[in-house]
């Protein structure tokens, strides 16, 4: 069954995959606080960078809602596996860590100058 809202913002709400999520931002800032300065717009993705590392579970909350419609996570399954022994629901996407970090990593402009850091006229 393919994706859709309902399986995307149930695994968006999923704390597993948040803990998920949460390793790939802090993994990503701290990638671009260490990048070369002449990357392009590095001044912008370093303060966006900062503002995750000081705010962390501020910036996964803003994010996670959109991360799960980004291709790298929404072209993957998402299940609801029950677990009968725990009595637990637990969401599961077939989305990989390196997909998660990758679409991270490619989406990190974008959501730099959504935090408000644009890159200067």
């Amino acid at each position: 069954m393919p994706n859709d809202a309902y399986t995307q913002q149930a695994l968006a709400a999923d704390a597993s995959f948040r803990r998920r999520v949460r390793s790939a931002m802090s993994s990503v800032a701290w990638t671009v606080i260490d990048e070369d300065p002449g990357t392009t717009n590095h001044f912008n993705r370093k303060n966006y960078a900062n503002q995750v590392i000081r705010n962390l579970d501020n910036e996964v909350t803003v994010v996670l809602p959109n991360i799960v419609f980004r291709p790298n996570v929404m072209n993957f399954g998402t299940t609801a596996d029950y677990d009968f022994p725990t009595q637990t629901l637990q969401i599961v996407s077939a989305s990989g860590d390196p997909d998660i970090l990758a679409q991270i990593t490619s989406d990190w402009n974008d959501m730099a100058a959504s935090a408000g850091f644009a890159t200067p006229t």
